[in-house]
C-alpha cells in the first residue's frame, strides 16, 4: 500500500481493525497508553535504549579523578625538577624518581584522554538516541491530526542485496533517503508557470483598482470634497525613556495607480514576470501535490526498511548504530495513521438544545 507523507488517510472501511484512539486532547498522558501494541514496545525499546546509554555513561566524577590524578603527577614532575629556590629538589633527567614520574604522568595523561573520549562516544550517542525518542514522543503528543487513529503497520522484512551486509544495506538506504529528500526540496522548490502567476498577478491588480476607485458622491450631492482611498499606517516612535505609537491615513497611491491604469501596470509586471519565470522547471500546484505525494510515500517506505535493519543491527550486536533523528516517527513506531470512522447520525435535539457526540477514549 504506497502511503504520502506520514500516511495518508486510508478509507474508513478499514476502521473495523484494531485501532487506538490517539488525539491532541491526550495531551498529558504517557503515549503508552494510547497507541497500538506494536507500536507500544518499539517505544519501550527506545525509551530503555536511551536509559542503557545512560547508565554506560562517564560520570563527572570520574572524569574528575582522572583530571585530578594528572595533575598532581604534573606537579610532582615540576617539584622532582623545579629549582632549590621554587620549593623543588632540582634533580637531573636520568634521575629514577624523575623518570618514574614522567612514566606515571604519560600514564595518568593517556588514560584522562582515553576516558574522555569515550566519554565523549557514549555521550554522543546518548544524545542522538535521545533526540530521536524526544521526535518520537513529539510527535505523538503534538502533530497527530484529529481526524485519524494510528494502527500498528506490518511491513516485510527488508532485504539485502547480494554480497551486502547489514552495514551495507543501512547505506544504501540512507543514501536512497538523501536522494528522495533532494528531489523533495526540488519539487517544492520549483517556480510557478508564468501563465499561472500572470493570472493571479492580475486578479491582484484588479483587486487594487477596485480598492482604489474614488468616491465623487459627496462632491455631487453635498459640493463636498472627493474622497481617495486611503490605508492605515502604525509606526512605533522611540523616545528617551518611553515609546508610543504613532498613526496616519495618506492615500493609498498603489490602488490609485492601478484604478488610473490597470492595464499599463498590467503590461509592466507582464514583462516582470516573463524575465524571472523559468518554465521548464515550473510545476503547476497539482504536479507538486502529485510528486511530493509519490516522494512522500517513497521516503517512508524506504525508512520503515531502514528503521528495520537498525533494529537488526542491534539484535545481532553491532554497536553504534543509531536511527536518525529526521527519520519519520511513523518509521521508527511502525505506525500508520487510518481515516477515523464518521459518527453516527445524532438524534433529533430540541430547539435551544445540543448533543454532544463523544467518542470512546477522547476523555
Amino acid at each position: 500500500m504506497t502511503e504520502a507523507g506520514f500516511q495518508q488517510a486510508q478509507p474508513a472501511d478499514l476502521a473495523p481493525r484494531m485501532h487506538t484512539n490517539f488525539r491532541p486532547s491526550n495531551i498529558g498522558t504517557d503515549p503508552l497508553a494510547h497507541i497500538p501494541p506494536g507500536a507500544r514496545e518499539r517505544l519501550r525499546a527506545l525509551r530503555d535504549h536511551v536509559s542503557d546509554l545512560h547508565a554506560l555513561g562517564i560520570s563527572f566524577e570520574d572524569r574528575r579523578e582522572a583530571t585530578t590524578a594528572r595533575l598532581q603527577a604534573e606537579a610532582r614532575l615540576r617539584q622532582l625538577r623545579g629549582h632549590a629556590q621554587d620549593g623543588g629538589f632540582n634533580l637531573p633527567p636520568s634521575n629514577h624518581s624523575v623518570i618514574d614520574a614522567e612514566a606515571q604522568l604519560a600514564k595518568l595523561s593517556d588514560d584522562e584522554q582515553r576516558l574522555n573520549k569515550r566519554y565523549e562516544t557514549r555521550s554522543a550517542a546518548w544524545h542522538a538516541a535521545s533526540q530521536v525518542l524526544g521526535a518520537v514522543e513529539a510527535y505523538l503528543r503534538d502533530a497527530i491530526p484529529g481526524n485519524v487513529v494510528l494502527e500498528d503497520f506490518e511491513a516485510p522484512e527488508p532485504k539485502l542485496n547480494k554480497g551486502e551486509d547489514i552495514l551495507g544495506g543501512l547505506d544504501r538506504l540512507r543514501r536512497r533517503v538523501r536522494e528522495l529528500k533532494a528531489d523533495l526540496h526540488r519539487i517544492r522548490s520549483a517556480p510557478f508557470p508564468s501563465s499561472y502567476t500572470k493570472r493571479k498577478m492580475r486578479e491582484q491588480v484588479e483587486a487594487l483598482a477596485e480598492r482604489g476607485a474614488p468616491s465623487v458622491s459627496l462632491l455631487i450631492e453635498h459640493d463636498g470634497k472627493i474622497e481617495f482611498p486611503t490605508q492605515r499606517l502604525t509606526a512605533k516612535v522611540f523616545e528617551a525613556e518611553r515609546s508610543s505609537l504613532a498613526f496616519a491615513e495618506p492615500v493609498d497611491a498603489l490602488a490609485l495607480l492601478c484604478w488610473v491604469d490597470p492595464q499599463a501596470v498590467m503590461k509592466k509586471l507582464d514583462a516582470s514576470i516573463e524575465a524571472e519565470s523559468d518554465d521548464a522547471a515550473a510545476l503547476t500546484h497539482e504536479a507538486r501535490q502529485k510528486g511530493e505525494a509519490e516522494l512522500l510515500g517513497d521516503l517512508l517506505d524506504i525508512e520503515r526498511q531502514e528503521v528495520a535493519l537498525v533494529w537488526r543491527a542491534r539484535r545481532e550486536g553491532f554497536s553504534g548504530i543509531e536511527h536518525r533523528v529526521d527519520c519519520s516517527p511513523l518509521a521508527l513506531l511502525g505506525l500508520q495513521l487510518v481515516t477515523a470512522p464518521r459518527a453516527a447520525a445524532l438524534p433529533a435535539t430540541s430547539p435551544g438544545l445540543v448533543i454532544e457526540a463523544i467518542e470512546p477514549g477522547w476523555r
